[in-house]
């Protein structure tokens, strides 16, 4: 498990008002995103929740408590570290396992109420 160290790309004002910045902006679509069904709310969700993990050890702890959550987590550490076309493409691996996932959950989701849907009209 990885230990909750500040990241170093937080260290001063403005980058905290930046990310603070893309944590409003990113929720704001994810509500969105949640009553429209051309935006992905739930991804944009899911970058704020990571965003303000990075920002805040506390709420990353918290975050980390849920394994799924823990995975995304521990896949951005390092993420300032890298050059810019690893970065491009860990950011495209990473809206492509939350895309999946997310589909997978729908399919599940979808499944469980289908079944209860059936036991409740026999």
């Amino acid at each position: 498990m990885q230990t909750d160290t500040p990241s170093p790309s937080f260290d001063n004002i403005s980058t905290k008002l930046i990310a603070c910045g893309v944590i409003a902006v990113c929720l704001l679509l994810g509500l969105a995103g949640l009553i429209l069904p051309l935006l992905p709310g739930l991804l944009f969700i899911a970058i704020a929740a990571i965003v303000a993990a990075k920002l805040s050890p506390k709420f990353g702890a918290m975050l980390r408590q849920n394994d799924t959550l823990r995975g995304y987590l521990d896949r951005t550490d390092g993420f300032a570290a890298l050059p810019l076309a690893q970065k491009v493409q860990l950011a495209g691996l990473l809206f492509l396992k939350m895309l999946i996932d997310g589909v997978s959950l729908l399919v599940a989701g979808v499944v469980k109420l289908l079944k209860a849907a059936e036991g409740a009209s026999k």
